[in-house]
């Protein structure tokens, strides 16, 4: 693994570094030095993600000067800006900007009534013929200490620049929490909308654009300091 790379590439819950591979391949191919870790408690059996916290989450991303993440992983490139880190700037890509306290609440009961799984829906993803290597199920536990870590994100001490992607017809995050992000990071702002994509636009119809112009942001976001 990479001790520092120029970016990382993160992604999802239940995911494997897999579904990131198409924009991490075309940053690789321009030069860049791309990390794409493996969350802890991924890319193995479900069982291997019961009882996993949020800073396991954090500690598996290597020290990057620009963090994109898909869904969880922006989360946590969220979280990471808001410690002092990703100094380069964050992409959060369909990710998670708030805690939902209904969803928090119904994860508990579930929990507490011996209620551990919950299947995994199909991938949300519109391009035909198209999957993405994940979990078939997901602890319930997992579910809940990710609602309650995106909860704990200080998005006023994200500084850095944030690129935040939306696909407008994701089945899995409502798009409004692209909007809570974009108004409540401190640091300058630049939005993609994804009309054709679902939840998984790194492998969706859109993801030509969105590597496009992904590249374009890490460019710029990295030129001064490379």
């Amino acid at each position: 693994m990479l001790s520092v790379a120029d970016v990382a590439v993160v992604h999802g819950l239940g995911g494997t570094p897999a579904t990131m591979a198409p924009l991490a391949d075309a940053l690789a191919a321009v030069g860049f030095r791309v990390a794409v870790p493996l969350l802890a408690g991924h890319g193995t059996e479900p069982d291997d993600l019961v009882g996993v916290t949020w800073d396991q989450w954090l500690d598996s991303i290597p020290t990057a000067r620009v963090v994109i993440g898909q869904s969880l992983g922006g989360s946590l490139a969220l979280a990471l800006a808001a410690r002092g880190g990703a100094d380069g700037g964050v992409a959060c890509i369909n990710g998670l900007g708030y805690s939902d306290a209904d969803a928090i609440d119904a994860l508990s009961t579930e929990l507490a009534s011996g209620a551990e799984w919950i299947a995994a829906s199909s991938p949300d993803i519109r391009a035909e013929g198209v999957t993405e290597v994940a979990y078939h199920r997901l602890p319930v536990s997992a579910l809940l200490e990710m609602s309650r870590g995106v909860g704990t994100i200080d998005l006023p001490a994200v500084t850095v620049p944030v690129l935040v992607v939306t696909s407008t017809d994701d089945a899995v995050v409502d798009p409004h929490h692209s909007d809570v992000i974009a108004t409540s990071v401190r640091g300058p702002v630049e939005r993609i909308r994804l009309p054709r994509s679902g939840h998984v636009a790194t492998l969706d119809l859109d993801a030509p654009v969105l590597i496009e112009t992904t590249l374009e942001w890490v460019s710029r976001a990295l030129s001064p300091r490379r």
